[in-house]
């Protein structure tokens, strides 16, 4: 074996068969940009990107009845208050845990007024949260849909957190297309 290079000659031969083998299957590869295969123009039998599934599609009456909820709630937020410090509005969902949340940072210590509402649903509960002070928890309560519901609290500088959700037994069926909305806005200096 030393006479014909011994086992470096069969590591040298299986190393060229391999790459050999490589170079002659990279060979038959055609490389393509958008246009197609060879510069030919595009067809539909040349997709110019991968295929992936459809995004899931929602209920049409669903969506107009969210539509409605939330122009609704723009009508009853908007005579709550003048000029929201933050806020939002969107789903709460067709189950009895469904809720939406909002969340800033307050910059100026002083007292703000929140304001919430929900539409499309028969109640939801709003609770704010800032802090660690006194467990965090600065208001719980219980709304009526279809009716703003408004309250003073005195924020300190720091994260601040408003939630609306819906609890158990008066969740309407489903696809109602419940929505809330809710808004904090600076009111004046604190207490």
């Amino acid at each position: 074996m030393s006479a014909t290079g011994g086992m470096h000659w069969t590591r040298r031969t299986a190393l060229l068969l391999t790459a050999g083998a490589v170079a002659a299957g990279l060979a038959g590869c055609e490389y393509a940009d958008d246009v197609g295969p060879s510069g030919a123009a595009a067809s539909p039998s040349w997709p110019s990107s991968p295929a992936s599934a459809p995004p899931p599609t929602r209920d049409p009456e669903l969506v107009a009845a969210e539509a409605r909820n939330l122009l609704e709630l723009e009508a009853v937020l908007d005579g709550a208050q003048d000029g929201p410090f933050f806020g939002g509005s969107g789903g709460i969902g067709d189950t009895s845990s469904g809720g939406f949340s909002v969340s800033s940072k307050v910059v100026r210590a002083g007292r703000y007024e929140v304001s919430a509402a929900c539409v499309g649903a028969p109640d939801a509960h709003l609770s704010v949260f800032q802090g660690a002070r006194e467990g965090g928890t600065l208001l719980v309560r219980s709304l009526d849909c279809g009716i703003a519901t408004g309250a003073l609290l005195d924020l300190e500088s720091g994260e601040v957190s408003a939630h609306l959700v819906r609890y158990g037994g008066g969740a309407p069926g489903p696809a109602t297309g419940a929505v809330a909305g809710i808004r904090i806005s600076f009111y004046g200096p604190g207490r």
